[in-house]
């Protein structure tokens, strides 16, 4: 369906305005391109963004992160695209300013939260499931995360979940597919890059988990149509529902006379602590993936004359492939040269896909989910003699990345604070980045995992054993953009009152782009220390040519 051909739909059927999401029944999570609504109607393939279309008119709204991709990826013609820092005040603003008092929107594809904070705001919301449909596509490929990786079996978990969360609720709905997939220890196969089981789920207070998707063929995975009946077993009872990921329409699958009460789902807060044998995982994976990149980059620094952009995302996976843990990428991988490294998350196809340029700089964004881990890192990287602003640039990015990463802060400090920390390193240069400093990092799962983040907005408190990435950057529209990142862990110091980060990335940082002058004693203590590490725990899974080449490329400042 093309964007006219929509329209032409609305004001056939004499609908005001329509709000398309980015959504299909699982909210805020990974999705195929044939169910993405979004992207079929505005041609934008970011992960994040909302289009208010009237009959005439269409407004698609962006963060910072997707403005300048959104303008190259859309018709800018017939699509307006703003860029917001907070999505819904924004829209509200514009239907107010346009005078739109009914606006439609498929209930299964945008949040309880998102609805009534629309109706808060005297807009008459009215529910349309058909116009845009749905849109799941079906997963018969499941398999078990086994105890070797998850660490726990999934009845302890669930166990242990209702004993601590729901002393005061008789049920719990979990429409988040990445908390069923960690909760149950299940995975699947049906998205490229996120190997989640897409499914609902009841947790009952003694702790029984009951799981409901459509076509899936696998023990005790009963269909969706099953769920209306086991909710409305909760009659007069009280259950605990995540509004912000759970679709408006699951309302109408819960008896009037259920007590609903809103909470984040709690099993998040279980996810982000992550156990022992998640730990090692991660870190294993993390020298394995460590080993694939230095081979990659060994072979980059040889051969990258007249390489294409899609020619770096296929050779870097055939590395990653050779493992025998490597499940798939993580996400698409950002191979961005020169101008391009200035998009956030550019990612290049065989339609524009450019040769690196002399004299700039490659920025990659990539990743991979094994077995026991997942992983997620970036590196800016020298093609040729890079411009000395290049290079000043990159060392201030690094003076923040290592200030982040070497610092020791306070139990139960709150994400926005080491975010604004990371920053103020970049403000001395009045210099500054549009996304957040890091994220959260799902074990075997999301590569963006939900709801703790380093971020100007986000006020979750910092807690051990949490993985994130550190990931400053800074970007020049139409000359180059430059971020490292590393994921990290947190555990305790010696003292029990204060926290660290611990490195979990494994990957040289280009010296050649270091202005050696705008660091201090610390911060060059800091990188070589991280070489040495890097050294350290490669060295003895790579050839001698590879080794004498790690050895230079991370020898002492």
């Amino acid at each position: 369906m093309t964007l006219a051909t929509f329209q032409q739909q609305l004001k056939s059927e004499n609908i005001q305005a329509f709000l398309v999401t980015r959504n299909n029944m699982y909210i805020k999570q990974d999705i195929k391109d044939e169910e993405n609504m979004l992207l079929h109607l505005s041609g934008f393939s970011g992960s994040d963004g909302y289009m208010l279309v009237t009959p005439h008119k269409a407004w698609l709204f962006v963060d910072s992160r997707y403005y300048i991709q959104a303008r190259l990826e859309t018709a800018t013609n017939t699509i307006e695209v703003v860029d917001v820092k907070s999505f819904f005040p924004e829209i509200i603003g514009l239907l107010k300013e346009q005078n739109i008092q009914n606006l439609t929107c498929n209930p299964w594809c945008i949040s309880i939260s998102d609805w009534n904070l629309l109706k808060k705001a005297q807009i008459n919301m009215i529910a349309n499931e058909t116009l845009l449909a749905n849109k799941v596509c079906p997963c018969d490929d499941i398999f078990e995360h086994v105890l070797e990786f998850a660490g726990k079996p999934a009845q302890e978990k669930c166990s242990e979940i209702a004993k601590l969360s729901l002393e005061n609720f008789d049920a719990m709905l979990i429409t988040s597919a990445d908390i069923v997939s960690w909760l149950a220890n299940l995975r699947a196969k049906d998205l490229e890059f996120t190997p989640v089981l897409r499914a609902y789920a009841v947790l009952s207070k003694n702790g029984e988990l009951k799981i409901f998707s459509d076509n899936c063929r696998y023990k005790d995975i009963m269909p969706l149509s099953e769920l209306y009946a086991e909710l409305k077993k909760y009659a007069d009872k009280k259950i605990a529902v995540d509004h912000k990921t759970t679709p408006q329409k699951m309302l109408d699958y819960i008896c009037d006379t259920t007590l609903v009460v809103n909470m984040l789902n709690p099993i998040y807060l279980f996810k982000l602590n992550k156990n022992a044998v998640e730990l090692n995982g991660f870190k294993n994976a993390h020298i394995r993936d460590g080993v694939s990149m230095v081979k990659f980059l060994y072979w980059l620094e040889n051969n990258y004359q007249n390489k294409t952009e899609t020619d770096i995302v296929d050779k870097l996976k055939s590395f990653r492939k050779q493992n025998d843990m490597y499940f798939s990428d993580s996400f698409a991988t950002i191979a961005a040269s020169a101008k391009n490294a200035a998009i956030v998350h550019y990612h290049p196809d065989t339609r524009n896909s450019v040769t690196l340029q002399e004299n700039s700089v490659l920025l990659l964004d990539s990743g991979a989910q094994y077995f026991d881990g997942t992983t997620d890192v970036t590196r800016t990287i020298a093609i040729g003699n890079p411009s000395d602003e290049i290079k000043n640039a990159f060392t201030q990015v690094l003076k923040a990345h290592i200030k982040l990463s070497s610092l020791i802060f306070p139990n139960n400090i709150q994400a926005v604070a080491l975010d604004a920390i990371c920053r103020s390193e970049l403000w001395r240069y009045y210099k500054n980045y549009g996304h957040g400093t890091g994220h959260s990092v799902g074990h075997f799962s999301n590569v963006h995992e939900y709801p703790f983040g380093l971020s100007p907005n986000n006020f979750r408190t910092v807690q051990e054993n949490y993985v994130t990435s550190i990931e400053p950057g800074y970007y020049q529209e139409n000359k180059y953009g430059i971020r490292i990142e590393n994921m990290v862990y947190v555990e305790k110091t010696d003292n029990d009152d204060f926290l660290q980060f611990k490195n979990l990335t494994l990957v040289p940082i280009d010296k050649r782009l270091i202005n050696v002058y705008l660091l201090d004693n610390e911060e060059r203590n800091w990188l070589n220390n991280y070489h040495k590490e890097v050294i350290n725990c490669l060295a003895p899974h790579l050839d001698s040519k590879e080794n004498i080449w790690l050895k230079g490329v991370c020898s002492p400042l």
